[in-house]
């Protein structure tokens, strides 16, 4: 009787194992790219499905499906009719560029401006002295740039009985894996003296930033990061240094600045002891209070050392300031009066040490922004040790550098991959129309991708008395 129970399971064992031979299906066969098996296959995934690389497919079976590496432009893409499902992996994005001239002021380019030689590149290999254009007024990163590049995994089922279960581990496997990365915008403009009936408009009530920055405001405010040099003090202090002029503000204009955009000040400049010590840490207290960053000035060198930094859209910015200017008529002395030392509230002053620590953050992986308080007052050129300066903070590492001081306009032009701007002039500066050019301004706005300023825009503009407005062109 053992023997016949026994005799008996064995059947029933070699009847199930039979059965499960005959009636189980193959699992469905899919061809894969090898470079897309490699990278992501690493396993058979599934038990119902096999996926086998394309160089190594069997020549006498039939694929269930096929997957292959594709690149397209998907604002450019066109249906070619087929049912294929896209798993997007990467993007990246192309940018069209062309030589920057900034030596005369040119209506606003477009790619297809008439004229123009184009060259179409990644943001790494954009030529030298180049900058790129906007794309339908998109620029790289936004949602419809035209110009980015995607790479996807294409999934064609032959076989549509396997076309749920392929299709959802594909899903499944294919995972996107790298997002293009996005435009940061960071703009500037010059010297900002808000005393002269420019603080009353300001605190005259809700529409006061309209009055006096008028049509660049949709500019000021368009930008991550906004950057200006506040040209003065905010302090109650009356007790002003012995100086040809001395500019304090009302602390209350500093929320109305950041209305407009401003959201990082700079405090090295000339002005920055026009009520002494204890005016400029009334200063410092209180951008602190409106919380607008400022950097290369603080209550002791250790604090006037250090870089503000921001993450923005995934890119680490490092902005520093210093003072660069020479010795007042006056006799102010910035270098010997208003640095910072260990007992002293002050700024940082220009130094080899400066240029090493740009070199150190650069190195670190941060784009690097520099603001220079520096050069001759109302000259048009910049001097010998000017551009020495501001050259060697390029060399080490520093995206762009921003100049203030000379009251009117100074060359902006590239050196290597980084941009000088050499003077952006005055901004908000009433009670200069008396001087040749010191109603002339701009605003610069530098696009940065991936850490390197691609876009280079430069709006003209011009005082007129409490308030600035665009000219009609700008480039």
């Amino acid at each position: 009787m053992k023997k016949q129970i026994k005799f008996l399971a064995y059947g029933l064992f070699a009847a199930v194992i039979l059965a499960v031979s005959v009636f189980s299906p193959e699992k469905p066969l899919v061809a894969v790219d090898d470079r897309l098996y490699d990278a992501y296959i690493k396993e058979d995934f599934s038990s119902k499905i096999k996926f086998i690389k394309k160089s190594k497919f069997p020549a006498k079976k039939n694929a269930a499906a096929s997957v292959t590496m594709q690149t397209y432009f998907p604002a450019l893409e066109n249906s070619d009719g087929t049912d294929k499902i896209y798993f997007e992996l990467e993007s990246e994005c192309l940018f069209p560029s062309v030589k920057a001239d900034f030596s005369a002021p040119k209506k606003a380019q477009t790619v297809l401006s008439p004229g123009l030689s184009v060259s179409l590149t990644d943001a790494q290999n954009i030529p030298q002295g180049f900058r790129a254009l906007p794309v339908n007024e998109k620029y790289a990163g936004e949602e419809g740039y035209a110009l980015e590049k995607k790479s996807a995994a294409v999934c064609e089922v032959y076989n549509s009985i396997y076309k749920k279960e392929i299709k959802d581990e594909c899903a499944r496997i294919f995972v996107f894996a790298k997002k293009a990365a996005r435009t940061v915008f960071l703009g500037s403009v010059g010297d900002m003296m808000v005393a002269r009936g420019v603080q009353e408009i300001l605190l005259s009530g809700p529409d006061g930033i309209q009055k006096v920055f008028r049509d660049t405001l949709p500019i000021l405010q368009s930008n991550d990061i906004m950057s200006g040099n506040l040209e003065g003090v905010i302090t109650d202090s009356l007790k002003n240094a012995a100086k040809t002029y001395t500019f304090r503000f009302n602390k209350k204009v500093l929320p109305e600045l950041k209305r407009a955009g401003f959201n990082y000040l700079m405090q090295t400049n000339n002005h920055c002891y026009d009520f002494g010590e204890e005016g400029f840490r009334e200063t410092m207290l209180a951008l602190k209070e409106y919380g607008i960053p400022t950097s290369g000035a603080g209550m002791n060198i250790n604090e006037a050392q250090k870089f503000y930094t921001t993450s923005i859209k995934g890119q680490e910015f490092s902005i520093i300031s210093c003072g660069a200017y020479p010795v007042e008529r006056s006799g102010f002395d910035g270098k010997k009066t208003a640095s910072a030392t260990e007992t002293r509230a002050g700024i940082l002053w220009e130094s080899p040490q400066l240029i090493e620590a740009v070199k150190k953050e650069a190195s670190a992986g941060r784009t690097v922004v520099v603001n220079v308080h520096g050069g001759q007052e109302y000259s048009f050129v910049p001097t010998k040790k000017q551009r020495d300066f501001y050259e060697k903070l390029c060399e080490a590492g520093a995206a762009a550098v921003l100049g203030s001081h000379p009251h009117v306009l100074q060359p902006v032009e590239w050196h290597g991959k980084s941009l000088i701007a050499y003077s952006q002039g005055n901004f908000i500066f009433n009670g200069m129309e008396e001087m040749y050019g010191a109603t002339d301004s701009e605003i610069i706005r530098l696009g940065f991708f991936k850490g390197r300023p691609v876009y280079a825009e430069r709006y003209q503009a011009r005082i007129d008395g409490t308030s600035v407005s665009l000219k009609e062109s700008a480039n």
